[in-house]
């Protein structure tokens, strides 16, 4: 498991990478995230939209494999039961640890957060664990 003083190493960075001089740079981001891919033979794949109100706040929940966020317009915050804290802005690509319960918040009082993601999972487990109330 990921410790929550190593939540901040999730993010990627998508811009910046291009040397002087030229004007395309691709970053391979499956090679930087590969670790945290489940290992079985198959794995269920989602790929998705998501938006979040101003002020809004998604139920708690856990992700139960590998699942990667890019941050496509507005702020996004997961709360986690550490007490730790992942924000992301437009451009931003990051990832949730797996198995932990947190719960997403856009904070911006006037812009929805808009994202899309990738979750990959083993084929015996659903995608993500709903919680109606805090789980701890």
């Amino acid at each position: 498991m990921l410790s929550p003083d190593r939540y901040k190493d999730l993010k990627l960075q998508l811009e910046g990478h291009t040397p002087p001089g030229h004007g395309f740079h691709r970053n391979m981001l499956l090679e930087t995230m590969y670790a945290s891919l489940p290992r079985d033979p198959q794995v269920k794949v989602q790929i998705y939209n998501a938006e979040i109100v101003p002020g809004g706040f998604t139920n708690w929940h856990c992700h139960n494999g590998a699942n990667f966020f890019v941050c496509l317009q507005g702020t996004f915050e997961a709360h986690f039961q550490e007490g730790a804290l992942v924000k992301a802005k437009a451009g931003d690509c990051y990832s949730e640890p797996i198995a932990k319960f947190h719960r997403g918040h856009n904070p911006h009082p006037e812009l929805s957060y808009v994202g899309i993601g990738l979750m990959l999972t083993a084929p015996d487990r659903e995608h993500v664990t709903n919680s109606v109330e805090r789980p701890w």
